[in-house]
Protein backbone atom coordinates (compact mmCIF):
# COMPACT_ATOMS: atom_id res chain seq x y z
CA UNK A 1 0.00 0.00 0.00
CA UNK A 2 1.37 3.41 -0.96
CA UNK A 3 1.71 6.33 1.40
CA UNK A 4 -1.27 8.11 -0.15
CA UNK A 5 -3.36 4.94 0.10
CA UNK A 6 -2.43 4.58 3.79
CA UNK A 7 -3.42 8.20 4.41
CA UNK A 8 -6.72 7.96 2.54
CA UNK A 9 -7.62 4.66 4.22
CA UNK A 10 -6.87 6.03 7.70
CA UNK A 11 -9.10 9.08 7.19
CA UNK A 12 -11.86 6.95 5.67
CA UNK A 13 -11.79 4.68 8.73
CA UNK A 14 -12.27 7.80 10.85
CA UNK A 15 -15.29 8.81 8.78
CA UNK A 16 -13.55 11.79 7.13
CA UNK A 17 -13.84 12.47 3.40
CA UNK A 18 -12.47 15.13 1.07
CA UNK A 19 -16.03 16.24 0.31
CA UNK A 20 -16.77 16.67 4.01
CA UNK A 21 -13.61 18.75 4.51
CA UNK A 22 -14.90 21.39 2.09
CA UNK A 23 -17.33 22.48 4.80
CA UNK A 24 -15.25 21.38 7.80
CA UNK A 25 -11.53 21.63 6.97
CA UNK A 26 -8.79 19.51 8.47
CA UNK A 27 -6.56 21.39 10.93
CA UNK A 28 -3.04 20.11 10.19
CA UNK A 29 -0.14 20.44 12.64
CA UNK A 30 2.88 21.67 10.69
CA UNK A 31 6.30 21.82 12.36
CA UNK A 32 8.33 21.90 9.14
CA UNK A 33 9.81 18.46 9.79
CA UNK A 34 9.64 15.67 7.22
CA UNK A 35 6.62 13.93 8.75
CA UNK A 36 4.39 17.03 9.02
CA UNK A 37 5.42 18.32 5.58
CA UNK A 38 4.59 14.89 4.15
CA UNK A 39 1.17 14.92 5.83
CA UNK A 40 0.39 18.41 4.52
CA UNK A 41 1.34 17.48 0.94
CA UNK A 42 -0.45 14.14 1.05
CA UNK A 43 -3.70 15.70 2.23
CA UNK A 44 -3.37 18.38 -0.42
CA UNK A 45 -2.82 15.79 -3.16
CA UNK A 46 -5.80 13.77 -1.94
CA UNK A 47 -8.04 16.81 -2.34
CA UNK A 48 -8.75 17.61 1.30
CA UNK A 49 -9.45 21.17 2.39
CA UNK A 50 -6.81 21.95 5.00
CA UNK A 51 -5.67 24.71 7.36
CA UNK A 52 -2.10 24.48 8.70
CA UNK A 53 -1.14 25.25 12.31
CA UNK A 54 2.44 26.06 13.33
CA UNK A 55 3.76 26.48 16.89
CA UNK A 56 6.88 28.53 17.57
CA UNK A 57 7.96 27.44 21.05
CA UNK A 58 10.80 30.02 21.17
CA UNK A 59 13.23 27.40 22.44
CA UNK A 60 15.93 27.46 19.72
CA UNK A 61 16.28 31.15 18.92
CA UNK A 62 16.90 31.83 15.24
CA UNK A 63 16.39 28.15 14.40
CA UNK A 64 12.79 28.31 15.66
CA UNK A 65 12.23 31.45 13.60
CA UNK A 66 13.73 29.75 10.53
CA UNK A 67 11.30 26.83 10.95
CA UNK A 68 8.41 29.29 11.08
CA UNK A 69 9.64 31.07 7.96
CA UNK A 70 9.93 27.73 6.13
CA UNK A 71 6.32 26.84 7.04
CA UNK A 72 5.10 30.23 5.84
CA UNK A 73 6.88 29.80 2.47
CA UNK A 74 5.57 26.27 2.03
CA UNK A 75 1.98 27.24 2.76
CA UNK A 76 2.16 30.22 0.39
CA UNK A 77 3.47 27.90 -2.32
CA UNK A 78 0.69 25.35 -1.73
CA UNK A 79 -1.95 28.07 -1.21
CA UNK A 80 -2.81 26.61 2.19
CA UNK A 81 -3.98 28.98 4.95
CA UNK A 82 -1.65 29.01 7.96
CA UNK A 83 -2.04 30.11 11.57
CA UNK A 84 1.06 30.65 13.73
CA UNK A 85 1.27 30.83 17.51
CA UNK A 86 4.29 31.87 19.62
CA UNK A 87 4.69 30.35 23.08
CA UNK A 88 7.02 31.26 25.94
CA UNK A 89 7.50 27.59 26.61
CA UNK A 90 10.40 27.76 29.06
CA UNK A 91 8.63 30.18 31.41
CA UNK A 92 5.39 28.15 31.16
CA UNK A 93 7.28 24.96 32.07
CA UNK A 94 8.91 26.65 35.07
CA UNK A 95 5.63 28.18 36.25
CA UNK A 96 3.80 24.84 36.10
CA UNK A 97 6.74 22.64 37.20
CA UNK A 98 6.76 20.73 33.91
CA UNK A 99 9.48 19.39 31.66
CA UNK A 100 9.99 21.39 28.47
CA UNK A 101 8.60 18.45 26.50
CA UNK A 102 5.40 18.24 28.57
CA UNK A 103 4.96 22.02 28.58
CA UNK A 104 5.23 22.13 24.79
CA UNK A 105 2.70 19.30 24.52
CA UNK A 106 0.16 21.06 26.77
CA UNK A 107 0.54 24.35 24.91
CA UNK A 108 0.44 22.73 21.49
CA UNK A 109 -2.66 20.61 21.95
CA UNK A 110 -4.50 23.31 23.89
CA UNK A 111 -4.02 25.72 20.98
CA UNK A 112 -4.83 23.05 18.38
CA UNK A 113 -8.15 22.37 20.08
CA UNK A 114 -8.94 26.09 20.27
CA UNK A 115 -8.13 26.57 16.59
CA UNK A 116 -10.13 23.52 15.56
CA UNK A 117 -13.19 24.97 17.31
CA UNK A 118 -12.74 28.36 15.65
CA UNK A 119 -12.27 26.76 12.22
CA UNK A 120 -15.13 24.29 12.76
CA UNK A 121 -12.60 21.67 11.72
CA UNK A 122 -13.66 18.05 11.26
CA UNK A 123 -10.41 16.85 12.87
CA UNK A 124 -6.94 17.82 14.02
CA UNK A 125 -4.39 15.90 11.95
CA UNK A 126 -0.94 15.22 13.39
CA UNK A 127 1.93 13.41 11.67
CA UNK A 128 2.92 10.68 14.11
CA UNK A 129 4.19 7.70 12.15
CA UNK A 130 5.12 4.07 12.72
CA UNK A 131 8.56 4.85 14.17
CA UNK A 132 6.94 7.28 16.64
CA UNK A 133 4.55 4.51 17.62
CA UNK A 134 7.41 2.10 18.36
CA UNK A 135 9.17 4.78 20.42
CA UNK A 136 5.98 5.50 22.38
CA UNK A 137 5.43 1.84 23.23
CA UNK A 138 9.03 1.42 24.39
CA UNK A 139 8.88 4.65 26.40
CA UNK A 140 5.67 3.52 28.10
CA UNK A 141 7.29 0.18 28.85
CA UNK A 142 10.26 1.84 30.57
CA UNK A 143 7.87 3.80 32.80
CA UNK A 144 5.91 0.70 33.76
CA UNK A 145 2.61 0.37 31.95
CA UNK A 146 -0.39 -1.86 31.41
CA UNK A 147 -2.14 -3.01 28.28
CA UNK A 148 -3.35 0.51 27.46
CA UNK A 149 0.20 1.87 27.35
CA UNK A 150 1.41 -1.08 25.28
CA UNK A 151 -1.22 -0.25 22.65
CA UNK A 152 0.62 3.00 21.99
CA UNK A 153 -1.04 5.91 20.23
CA UNK A 154 -4.51 5.56 18.73
CA UNK A 155 -5.28 6.46 15.14
CA UNK A 156 -7.99 8.77 16.48
CA UNK A 157 -8.48 9.84 20.09
CA UNK A 158 -11.31 11.31 22.14
CA UNK A 159 -10.27 14.91 21.35
CA UNK A 160 -10.68 14.23 17.60
CA UNK A 161 -6.93 14.08 16.97
CA UNK A 162 -6.29 11.90 13.91
CA UNK A 163 -2.97 10.27 12.94
CA UNK A 164 -3.23 9.37 9.23
CA UNK A 165 0.46 8.33 8.93
CA UNK A 166 0.53 5.97 11.91
CA UNK A 167 1.16 2.94 9.67
CA UNK A 168 3.85 4.63 7.57
CA UNK A 169 7.56 4.48 8.45
CA UNK A 170 9.93 7.42 8.69
CA UNK A 171 11.95 5.93 5.83
CA UNK A 172 8.87 5.80 3.58
CA UNK A 173 8.02 9.40 4.44
CA UNK A 174 11.46 10.71 3.54
CA UNK A 175 11.56 8.64 0.33
CA UNK A 176 8.15 10.02 -0.70
CA UNK A 177 9.33 13.60 -0.17
CA UNK A 178 12.55 12.94 -2.11
CA UNK A 179 10.48 11.69 -5.05
CA UNK A 180 8.71 15.05 -5.12
CA UNK A 181 11.84 17.10 -4.57
CA UNK A 182 10.32 18.52 -1.41
CA UNK A 183 12.65 19.83 1.29
CA UNK A 184 11.97 19.93 5.01
CA UNK A 185 13.67 21.28 8.13
CA UNK A 186 15.37 19.20 10.80
CA UNK A 187 14.99 20.09 14.49
CA UNK A 188 18.48 19.97 16.01
CA UNK A 189 17.02 18.63 19.26
CA UNK A 190 16.08 15.44 17.39
CA UNK A 191 19.79 14.67 17.19
CA UNK A 192 20.55 15.57 20.79
CA UNK A 193 20.23 12.52 23.09
CA UNK A 194 19.96 14.83 26.11
CA UNK A 195 16.90 16.65 24.78
CA UNK A 196 14.40 14.00 25.89
CA UNK A 197 14.12 10.38 26.84
CA UNK A 198 12.32 9.77 23.58
CA UNK A 199 15.42 10.76 21.64
CA UNK A 200 17.50 8.26 23.61
CA UNK A 201 15.12 5.54 22.46
CA UNK A 202 15.19 6.89 18.90
CA UNK A 203 18.98 7.23 18.64
CA UNK A 204 20.25 4.41 20.84
CA UNK A 205 17.64 1.80 21.76
CA UNK A 206 15.86 1.24 18.44
CA UNK A 207 19.09 1.04 16.41
CA UNK A 208 20.36 -1.58 18.89
CA UNK A 209 17.14 -3.57 18.52
CA UNK A 210 17.32 -3.30 14.74
CA UNK A 211 20.76 -4.87 14.84
CA UNK A 212 19.08 -7.87 16.47
CA UNK A 213 16.17 -7.79 14.02
CA UNK A 214 16.01 -5.27 11.15
CA UNK A 215 12.21 -5.36 11.42
CA UNK A 216 12.20 -4.49 15.14
CA UNK A 217 10.57 -1.06 14.74
CA UNK A 218 7.84 -2.38 12.46
CA UNK A 219 7.23 -5.38 14.70
CA UNK A 220 6.92 -3.28 17.86
CA UNK A 221 4.34 -1.07 16.15
CA UNK A 222 2.56 -4.19 14.86
CA UNK A 223 2.44 -5.58 18.39
CA UNK A 224 0.70 -2.37 19.45
CA UNK A 225 -1.94 -2.92 16.75
CA UNK A 226 -2.54 -6.48 17.89
CA UNK A 227 -2.80 -5.41 21.52
CA UNK A 228 -5.38 -2.80 20.51
CA UNK A 229 -7.76 -5.61 19.60
CA UNK A 230 -6.95 -7.44 22.84
CA UNK A 231 -7.64 -4.17 24.64
CA UNK A 232 -11.22 -4.22 23.36
CA UNK A 233 -11.75 -7.53 25.18
CA UNK A 234 -10.01 -6.16 28.26
CA UNK A 235 -12.17 -3.04 28.24
CA UNK A 236 -15.35 -5.11 27.85
CA UNK A 237 -14.40 -7.30 30.84
CA UNK A 238 -13.46 -4.28 32.98
CA UNK A 239 -16.81 -2.60 32.30
CA UNK A 240 -18.65 -5.76 33.33
CA UNK A 241 -16.67 -6.06 36.55
CA UNK A 242 -17.06 -2.37 37.37
CA UNK A 243 -20.84 -2.69 37.14
CA UNK A 244 -20.72 -5.17 40.03
CA UNK A 245 -18.31 -3.08 42.10
CA UNK A 246 -19.42 0.55 41.67
CA UNK A 247 -22.66 1.83 43.12
CA UNK A 248 -23.52 5.53 42.86
CA UNK A 249 -19.83 6.38 42.59
CA UNK A 250 -18.83 4.28 45.60
CA UNK A 251 -16.79 1.08 45.55
CA UNK A 252 -17.93 -2.04 47.39
CA UNK A 253 -14.71 -3.49 48.83
CA UNK A 254 -16.06 -7.04 49.23
CA UNK A 255 -17.33 -7.06 45.63
CA UNK A 256 -14.01 -5.65 44.45
CA UNK A 257 -12.07 -8.43 46.17
CA UNK A 258 -14.33 -11.00 44.51
CA UNK A 259 -13.27 -9.81 41.04
CA UNK A 260 -10.92 -11.89 38.92
CA UNK A 261 -8.35 -9.07 38.88
CA UNK A 262 -9.29 -6.69 41.73
CA UNK A 263 -6.17 -4.54 41.56
CA UNK A 264 -6.73 -3.90 37.85
CA UNK A 265 -10.41 -3.06 38.32
CA UNK A 266 -9.56 -0.63 41.12
CA UNK A 267 -6.85 0.97 38.97
CA UNK A 268 -9.30 1.53 36.09
CA UNK A 269 -11.88 3.12 38.40
CA UNK A 270 -9.34 5.38 40.09
CA UNK A 271 -7.60 6.25 36.82
CA UNK A 272 -10.86 7.76 35.57
CA UNK A 273 -10.90 9.94 38.69
CA UNK A 274 -7.39 11.35 38.39
CA UNK A 275 -5.48 9.00 40.72
CA UNK A 276 -1.96 7.89 39.79
CA UNK A 277 -0.88 4.24 39.48
CA UNK A 278 1.16 4.69 42.68
CA UNK A 279 -1.90 5.94 44.58
CA UNK A 280 -3.97 3.10 43.17
CA UNK A 281 -1.48 0.53 44.49
CA UNK A 282 -1.38 2.22 47.91
CA UNK A 283 -5.17 2.24 48.11
CA UNK A 284 -5.38 -1.41 47.04
CA UNK A 285 -2.89 -2.42 49.73
CA UNK A 286 -4.96 -0.47 52.30
CA UNK A 287 -8.33 -2.10 51.59
CA UNK A 288 -8.26 -3.92 54.93
CA UNK A 289 -7.18 -0.86 56.89
CA UNK A 290 -9.12 1.31 59.30
CA UNK A 291 -11.99 3.54 58.22
CA UNK A 292 -11.32 7.22 57.80
CA UNK A 293 -8.17 7.17 55.68
CA UNK A 294 -8.36 9.57 52.77
CA UNK A 295 -6.55 10.04 49.46
CA UNK A 296 -6.82 12.91 46.98
CA UNK A 297 -6.28 13.32 43.26
CA UNK A 298 -6.42 16.60 41.37
CA UNK A 299 -10.18 16.20 40.91
CA UNK A 300 -11.43 13.78 43.58
CA UNK A 301 -11.28 12.71 47.20
CA UNK A 302 -11.42 9.03 48.16
CA UNK A 303 -12.37 7.88 51.63
CA UNK A 304 -12.19 4.40 53.11
CA UNK A 305 -15.42 4.06 55.10
CA UNK A 306 -16.20 0.66 56.62
CA UNK A 307 -16.70 -1.72 53.69
CA UNK A 308 -16.69 0.98 51.03
CA UNK A 309 -14.43 3.38 49.20
CA UNK A 310 -16.32 6.64 48.80
CA UNK A 311 -15.51 8.91 45.87
CA UNK A 312 -16.34 12.60 45.96
CA UNK A 313 -15.56 15.06 43.19
CA UNK A 314 -14.03 18.24 44.50
CA UNK A 315 -16.46 21.11 44.42
CA UNK A 316 -19.39 18.79 43.66
CA UNK A 317 -21.13 19.54 46.95
CA UNK A 318 -20.72 23.30 46.84
CA UNK A 319 -18.61 23.28 50.03
CA UNK A 320 -15.12 24.64 50.59
CA UNK A 321 -12.48 21.95 50.30
CA UNK A 322 -9.71 22.84 52.71
CA UNK A 323 -9.82 23.10 56.51
CA UNK A 324 -8.73 26.73 56.28
CA UNK A 325 -11.60 27.52 53.93
CA UNK A 326 -14.06 25.72 56.22
CA UNK A 327 -13.01 27.93 59.14
CA UNK A 328 -14.24 30.91 57.15
CA UNK A 329 -17.63 29.33 56.48
CA UNK A 330 -19.80 31.58 58.66
CA UNK A 331 -23.07 30.41 57.16
CA UNK A 332 -26.02 32.27 55.68
CA UNK A 333 -29.12 33.98 57.03
CA UNK A 334 -32.39 32.21 56.40
CA UNK A 335 -35.42 34.15 55.15
CA UNK A 336 -38.42 34.41 57.42
CA UNK A 337 -40.52 32.52 54.91
CA UNK A 338 -40.25 30.83 51.53
CA UNK A 339 -37.98 28.38 49.72
CA UNK A 340 -34.26 28.64 50.45
CA UNK A 341 -31.54 26.96 48.35
CA UNK A 342 -28.94 25.93 50.92
CA UNK A 343 -25.30 25.03 50.27
CA UNK A 344 -24.77 21.40 49.38
CA UNK A 345 -27.88 20.87 47.23
CA UNK A 346 -30.25 21.14 50.22
CA UNK A 347 -33.48 23.12 49.93
CA UNK A 348 -35.44 24.36 52.92
CA UNK A 349 -39.13 25.24 52.85
CA UNK A 350 -39.77 27.81 55.61
CA UNK A 351 -43.29 28.56 56.81
CA UNK A 352 -44.75 30.76 59.58
CA UNK A 353 -48.12 29.79 61.01
CA UNK A 354 -50.59 31.04 63.58
CA UNK A 355 -51.00 28.33 66.22
CA UNK A 356 -54.64 27.42 66.66
CA UNK A 357 -54.80 25.08 69.64
CA UNK A 358 -57.75 23.23 68.19
CA UNK A 359 -56.35 22.55 64.72
CA UNK A 360 -52.55 22.96 64.79
CA UNK A 361 -50.63 19.66 64.63
CA UNK A 362 -46.92 19.55 65.32
CA UNK A 363 -45.21 17.76 62.38
CA UNK A 364 -43.18 14.70 63.39
CA UNK A 365 -41.35 13.93 60.12
CA UNK A 366 -37.59 13.52 60.49
CA UNK A 367 -36.88 16.16 57.83
CA UNK A 368 -39.07 18.78 59.50
CA UNK A 369 -38.37 20.98 62.52
CA UNK A 370 -41.06 23.05 64.23
CA UNK A 371 -40.29 25.90 66.68
CA UNK A 372 -42.03 28.51 68.78
CA UNK A 373 -41.30 31.62 66.72
CA UNK A 374 -41.10 33.90 69.78
CA UNK A 375 -38.35 31.73 71.34
CA UNK A 376 -36.05 32.11 68.32
CA UNK A 377 -33.46 34.83 67.69
CA UNK A 378 -34.02 35.92 64.11
CA UNK A 379 -32.80 35.71 61.48
CA UNK A 380 -31.81 32.06 61.76
CA UNK A 381 -28.41 31.07 60.38
CA UNK A 382 -27.66 27.90 58.42
CA UNK A 383 -24.08 26.66 58.28
CA UNK A 384 -22.00 23.52 58.23
CA UNK A 385 -21.27 21.66 61.40
CA UNK A 386 -18.03 22.67 63.15
CA UNK A 387 -15.70 20.85 65.45
CA UNK A 388 -16.93 21.18 69.02
CA UNK A 389 -20.56 22.01 68.10
CA UNK A 390 -22.99 20.87 70.82
CA UNK A 391 -26.75 20.39 70.94
CA UNK A 392 -29.28 19.70 73.69
CA UNK A 393 -31.51 17.19 71.90
CA UNK A 394 -35.24 17.52 72.51
CA UNK A 395 -36.31 15.13 75.25
CA UNK A 396 -32.85 14.92 76.84
CA UNK A 397 -31.08 16.76 79.65
CA UNK A 398 -27.60 18.05 79.02
CA UNK A 399 -25.85 18.51 75.70
CA UNK A 400 -24.13 16.20 73.25
CA UNK A 401 -21.45 16.79 70.67
CA UNK A 402 -23.03 16.99 67.26
CA UNK A 403 -20.15 14.85 65.97
CA UNK A 404 -21.26 12.07 68.34
CA UNK A 405 -24.80 12.26 67.00
CA UNK A 406 -23.46 11.92 63.46
CA UNK A 407 -21.25 8.99 64.45
CA UNK A 408 -24.26 7.26 66.02
CA UNK A 409 -25.94 7.52 62.62
CA UNK A 410 -22.87 5.86 61.04
CA UNK A 411 -22.30 8.82 58.70
CA UNK A 412 -19.10 8.89 56.71
CA UNK A 413 -16.54 11.69 56.97
CA UNK A 414 -17.85 13.10 53.70
CA UNK A 415 -21.43 13.12 55.03
CA UNK A 416 -20.29 14.71 58.30
CA UNK A 417 -18.54 17.48 56.36
CA UNK A 418 -21.77 18.15 54.44
CA UNK A 419 -24.00 18.16 57.53
CA UNK A 420 -25.86 21.42 58.04
CA UNK A 421 -27.08 22.97 61.29
CA UNK A 422 -29.55 25.81 61.89
CA UNK A 423 -28.66 28.29 64.64
CA UNK A 424 -30.69 30.75 66.68
CA UNK A 425 -28.04 33.24 67.71
CA UNK A 426 -25.16 31.08 68.93
CA UNK A 427 -27.38 28.10 69.77
CA UNK A 428 -27.92 25.16 67.43
CA UNK A 429 -31.65 24.49 67.17
CA UNK A 430 -31.63 21.84 64.44
CA UNK A 431 -29.15 19.35 63.06
CA UNK A 432 -30.84 19.36 59.66
CA UNK A 433 -32.72 16.17 58.98
CA UNK A 434 -31.61 14.51 62.24
CA UNK A 435 -32.38 16.14 65.61
CA UNK A 436 -34.05 19.29 66.97
CA UNK A 437 -32.95 21.05 70.13
CA UNK A 438 -34.81 21.39 73.41
CA UNK A 439 -35.99 24.80 74.59
CA UNK A 440 -37.61 26.01 71.37
CA UNK A 441 -40.56 23.63 71.17
CA UNK A 442 -44.24 24.46 70.77
CA UNK A 443 -46.08 24.70 74.14
CA UNK A 444 -49.41 25.92 75.48
CA UNK A 445 -48.28 29.55 75.26
CA UNK A 446 -47.14 29.41 71.65
CA UNK A 447 -48.92 31.84 69.34
CA UNK A 448 -46.79 31.57 66.21
CA UNK A 449 -44.80 28.64 64.84
CA UNK A 450 -41.93 28.46 62.36
CA UNK A 451 -41.60 25.20 60.41
CA UNK A 452 -38.50 24.24 58.41
CA UNK A 453 -38.63 21.28 56.04
CA UNK A 454 -35.63 19.90 54.18
CA UNK A 455 -36.72 18.89 50.67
Amino acid sequence: MTLLEHTSKALSECGISAEQSAAAPLAVALSGGADSVCLLLALKELGFTIHALHCNFELRGSESDADEAFCRRLCRKLEVPLSVKHFRTASYAKRHSLSIEMAARELRYGWFEQQANELHASAICVAHHRDDQAETILLNLTRGTGIRGLCGMQQVNAKNVVRPLLHVSRKEIEAWLHERGQEWVTDSTNRDPEAARRNTIRLDVLPALQRINPSATANIALSGERLNEAFQLYDFAVRQQRAAVEHAGNIDIAALKACVAPQTILYEILRDNGFTPEQSLDIFESLDGDSGREWQSSTCRLLRDRGRLLLQHKGATGFAESKDERKDDEGSYLPLEGLYEATGNVRLLIRRQVVDKGSFTIPREVHTACFDLEKLTLPLVIRRVREGDRLQPFGMTGTRLVSDLLTDRKLSVFDKEKQLVVCSGDTIVWVVGLRVAAGFEIDDNTRHAMTLTAI
